[in-house]
């Protein structure tokens, strides 16, 4: 294990983003909020939510939009990022996404339905993962 940097993985069904990268620590939103991970961190699972994943790759600070899913910290110094999807800001297609958003809320601010309900989370999810990738792009 290093002192001074972990490896990283981020995957998705479609694949890995990230595998095995050097990073010297990566932010990751969690259920109840932001999580660091830096080297030497106990090892732990938890849920993450949509939202930002920041970490430094070589000289580039990159920002990327994750999904919901899983972070595993091991022991060993390695970083698992599971999650649904994700991007980075150059696949963000604003006016797409922005448009998507509006209908997303349009229906929970209608729904009449239980908040927890599944139909109602999984509408509250895509507006979490849209306004991620919002972050991700200027205006």
């Amino acid at each position: 294990m290093s002192d001074t940097s972990i490896k990283l993985d981020i995957l998705t069904p479609m694949g890995p983003v990230r595998d095995g990268i050097d990073v010297p620590g990566v932010e990751v939103p969690g259920v109840l909020g932001e999580l660091g991970v830096l080297p030497r961190h106990e090892a732990l699972i938890t849920a993450i939510v949509p939202g930002v994943v920041r970490f430094r790759e070589g000289a580039k600070q990159v920002r990327m939009a994750v999904g919901s899913g899983f972070l595993e910290v091991k022991e060993a110094g390695r970083v698992i990022i599971l999650c649904d999807r994700a991007v980075e800001a150059d696949e963000v297609d604003r006016a797409a996404v922005t448009k998507r958003l509006a209908e997303v809320k349009a229906v929970l601010e209608n729904d009449k339905g239980p908040i927890d309900s599944g139909e109602h989370r999984a509408l509250a999810d895509e507006r979490a993962w849209l306004e991620a990738q919002l972050r991700l792009v200027p205006n």
